[in-house]
């Protein structure tokens, strides 16, 4: 798995909710899921699922950095 098998939407996720291990962020987001609209519940699921499949080795490789939406000028 790599950072180019996420959507845009499902990084940022990713970096508002990582932890440590993969375990620790899957917790984190799977907390979070109730409390989210259908759209990110959508996103968020897609998203676990993902880093469900990856290994721990996987994922501390990866740097989930948010995406800059501010446009330069």
């Amino acid at each position: 798995m790599t950072i180019m098998d996420f959507t845009t939407e499902e990084i940022n996720l990713i970096a508002i909710y990582k932890d440590k291990t993969k375990i620790e962020t899957l917790q984190k987001i799977a907390a979070a899921l109730p409390f989210m609209d259908d759209e990110m519940q959508r996103i968020t699921n897609s998203a676990a699922r993902k880093l469900a499949t990856m290994t721990a080795a996987e994922f501390t490789a990866i740097s989930f950095t948010p995406a800059d939406d501010t446009d330069e000028v």
